[in-house]
């Protein structure tokens, strides 16, 4: 049998057929890198913002929970100065001073010395849901005793960064009847850029927690 021999090697066409399907195999290639380090960095800014509300949740739980824990066994007289911050007619330090749907304030006498407006250990703290400031972004921000805690916060439970509670469980609406608060529902989002710009929007955490109080 005669063997018949292409003497002009690979055709036009034919690399030309080659060169097409190296190129989709290319894209089709740093398609999926793409998408896969998107998915990655999604996943770390989830985690990051995970984090942050975690630490912001478990200082206000811890806070929330010390609250009225008189070391001398009774609430001390107010000084007058940095625990009367409203100048009120309270003749005694307030396990809660004041309370609404954004804002808490407590107090407490740690150390035992008579004293609620300590600043180490601090004894007299204000946890408030504000607008943005210049160095701590977003929509909303959680401050506490007028430093940022945490930023880029959102209140998904109907805008309300705290609700209350009686010993019976009933809610005590927006501006309770500060003695009668037994247990506080906390719960917000943080939210971040979602790092992939095809896709747009946050990626955003959601906590929430309810703390009972000691005293």
């Amino acid at each position: 049998m005669r063997r018949i021999r292409n003497e002009y090697g690979v055709t036009f066409i034919e690399q030309l057929s080659a060169l097409l399907l190296g190129l989709v195999i290319i894209a089709s290639l740093y398609r999926f890198y793409r998408s896969e380090l998107f998915h990655l960095l999604a996943q770390e800014a989830k985690t990051t913002t995970l984090e942050d509300a975690r630490g912001a949740m478990d200082m206000i739980s811890r806070d929330l929970r010390l609250a009225g824990s008189w070391g001398m066994g009774s609430a001390p007289p107010e000084s007058g100065l940095g625990d009367d911050p409203n100048e009120d007619e309270d003749s005694v330090c307030n396990r809660v001073y004041a309370a609404t749907e954004r804002l808490i304030h407590i107090q407490m006498d740690l150390n035992g010395n008579g004293d609620c407006a300590d600043a180490e250990p601090r004894e007299n703290i204000r946890y408030e849901l504000t607008g943005p400031t210049s160095t701590c972004p977003g929509s909303n921000i959680i401050r506490r005793n007028g430093d940022c805690l945490v930023a880029h916060v959102t209140a998904p439970d109907s805008g309300k960064l705290f609700r209350y509670y009686n010993d019976d469980g009933v809610e005590l609406g927006n501006v309770p009847q500060l003695a009668a608060i037994k247990r506080i529902r906390i719960s917000f989002s943080i939210g971040t850029k979602h790092p992939n710009p095809n896709i747009g929007g946050n990626l955003t955490s959601t906590l929430a927690t309810s703390i009972e109080l000691r005293n």
